[in-house]
């Protein structure tokens, strides 16, 4: 080993042994309590230059797709299977305290007794039972008119039997009316009277009706247009009068509808189609005569339903059955409704057309003073058009406009009958009755309507018809005015106090008779008819016919009532030299059981 190698040695050796034996600190420790940082640490990073560019792979080879495929439709079977709706928790009331029976009676003036009673069944799912019983009656006489008093009774008894999805319900209903005919001819009789004619006495110018009725019916009574609906019934009327006129009416209605598949075109939303079938049988007889006849109607009808539109479309077949000779009329039937304005505003159109006989127990109710067993004759509607506007303003005033062009064959109306005797004792009692004349017309009626209601307290209906008839035989329509109005109104003070009031206007009428003209120079009796003419005469002008009715609850079941009925005392000839009751009140009570 050299000298420069044994040195190197020596001062590893040496080094080793210091670093062995002492401790080395690699910071000296002073004698500071803290160490205070002046200004916040900074670190920076020196700048570094980027290459600012994106990788981009260039491919020059083109790929094109190129795929055959096919659609293969599958019917997927889905089963709807809604999940129960939880349900809401309603605030319960008290139960409404229901009554069984109502009967009401009073007394008037013209010894007016009244009663009227109805009983019924309360709330079942399973049946429904009820009945009704009237009398009310007169028995003072008119002035200068002889014999006037009038009494009318009723008697209905009704009931339904609810099934699951159908209902069977019965009516039978016994109506007894009874009248005098004591409408005098004072201004053209007179003349004509045989001398010393004893005036009647009440026997010989009453009329009784007897009215029997009885109806049996059965369909459906569900709310689902989906499904067939149906219903059909059956009936007998039966009347007849104090001079041995009788008529049996046999009747038969039935129906059947259901909504049917979606239209073909994709226009209506909804369809339904409905047909209607009757047929009604009536056999008249009387002490000269016996007369038979029928009439068959068939109406089949679609009813489309758009968002705000709906519309109809039918015909009306109907078959004259009398005398063996079955004809066939046919007639269009259409409707058309347009919701413009959300039920504000809707207009309308229909055209319809028919046939109907006319019947002794419609006339009667109509004009009781018709002769027993009148002619009877069918009433062909050739057409009826019309049209027109109705809606609402909210939920208080509702409104209805329309305008309707008919032309009627066999149009029935009254005139007096004509003067005929046997013998100087035999009061003319024909001279007192109805004949029903018949004519073909031509109506048109403009008809005007508004209803009112705010809450249950106020209530009022305004209505107005105007008619502008034409004849072809007649030089008008006897006993038809031109003009109508109506105006209806009930005030509920706190349910406490009920008043109503009515009035009731009518355009000037005119009457007419057949009159014959016997040969005067004759001294003997019966007067020989040598001639004869119609008669005319105005009945009265523009009248209103004014009623005004209070009732006061004293309790929820026991009331008190007064009515009114013709407050501006002012007697008017509904019929021609028949006039009416001037003033006249009715008072009595009512009681809830």
């Amino acid at each position: 080993m050299t000298d420069k190698n044994l040195f190197k040695a020596a001062g590893i050796w040496m080094l080793t042994l210091i670093l062995g034996t002492t401790t080395i600190y690699g910071q000296q420790i002073r004698d500071i309590d803290e160490i205070q940082v002046v200004a916040p640490y900074e670190p920076s990073i020196s700048d570094a230059f980027k290459i600012n560019i994106n990788p981009v792979i260039r491919d020059t080879m083109t790929v094109t797709m190129d795929f055959d495929y096919r659609l293969r439709p599958l019917k997927l079977v889905t089963h709807l299977r809604p999940e129960p709706l939880t349900p809401a928790r309603m605030r319960t009331e008290p139960p409404r305290q229901l009554s069984r029976g109502l009967v009401r009676g009073g007394y008037g003036s013209y010894q007016t007794p009244y009663f009227e009673g109805f009983y019924n069944s309360l709330q079942s799912d399973r049946h429904a039972l009820g009945l009704h019983l009237k009398h009310r009656s007169s028995g003072e006489e008119i002035d200068n008119h002889p014999h006037s008093t009038y009494s009318q009774n009723l008697a209905n008894v009704y009931g339904t039997r609810y099934f699951d999805r159908t209902a069977l319900d019965a009516d039978v209903k016994f109506n007894r009316h009874m009248v005098h005919y004591y409408g005098v001819p004072s201004t053209y009789a007179a003349p004509l009277l045989p001398p010393d004619t004893l005036l009647p006495d009440a026997g010989d110018l009453r009329q009784r009706y007897d009215f029997l009725s009885s109806q049996l019916g059965f369909g459906t009574h569900h709310a689902d247009s989906s499904r067939l609906g149906y219903r059909i019934e059956a009936g007998h009327h039966w009347l007849s009068d104090r001079y041995d006129g009788t008529e049996h009416h046999l009747s038969m209605d039935g129906n059947i509808g259901s909504e049917i598949g979606a239209d073909p075109f994709g226009i209506a939303r909804k369809q339904y189609l409905a047909v209607d079938l009757s047929a009604d049988y009536y056999h008249n007889t009387d002490p000269a005569d016996t007369t038979a006849s029928a009439l068959y109607t068939l109406k089949p009808t679609l009813h489309s339903y758009l968002d705000n539109l709906q519309f109809h479309i039918g015909v009306n077949m109907s078959v004259d059955g009398s005398d063996g000779n079955h004809q066939l009329n046919a007639y269009p039937l259409a409707g058309l409704e347009v919701n413009i304005l959300r039920n504000s505003l809707v207009a309308y159109m229909q055209l319809s057309g028919g046939m109907q006989r006319q019947s002794w127990r419609k006339l009667s109710e109509e004009n009781p003073f018709v002769e027993s067993a009148p002619l009877m004759q069918f009433s062909n509607t050739r057409h009826a058009i019309g049209g027109g506007f109705r809606g609402s303003f909210g939920d208080r005033l509702s409104y209805n406009f329309s305008v309707t062009d008919s032309r009627i064959d066999n149009y029935s109306m009254f005139g007096r009958q004509y003067f005929t005797w046997t013998d100087e004792d035999d009061y003319p009692l024909a001279n007192q009755q109805f004949a029903v004349l018949y004519d073909d017309i031509r109506k048109l009626q403009v008809s005007g309507e508004l209803f009112t209601r705010f809450g249950q307290q106020f209530s009022l209906r305004l209505r107005g018809d105007y008619f502008d008839i034409s004849t072809d035989n007649m030089p008008f329509i006897p006993h038809q005015p031109d003009l109508q109005l109506t105006l209806d109104m009930e005030y509920n003070f706190r349910n406490k106090v009920i008043l109503t009031a009515g009035l009731t206007g009518r355009d000037e009428t005119w009457g007419i008779t057949t009159q014959y003209y016997p040969d005067l120079s004759s001294s003997t009796w019966p007067l020989d008819e040598t001639s004869y003419t119609q008669l005319a005469r105005k009945l009265q002008d523009f009248y209103i016919d004014a009623s005004l009715g209070v009732e006061y609850r004293y309790t929820r079941n026991l009331s008190v009532f007064l009515n009114l009925h013709n407050v501006q005392n002012e007697s008017y000839e509904r019929w021609m030299d028949y006039p009416t009751q001037g003033f006249s009140l009715l008072g009595g009570i009512s009681y809830a059981f």
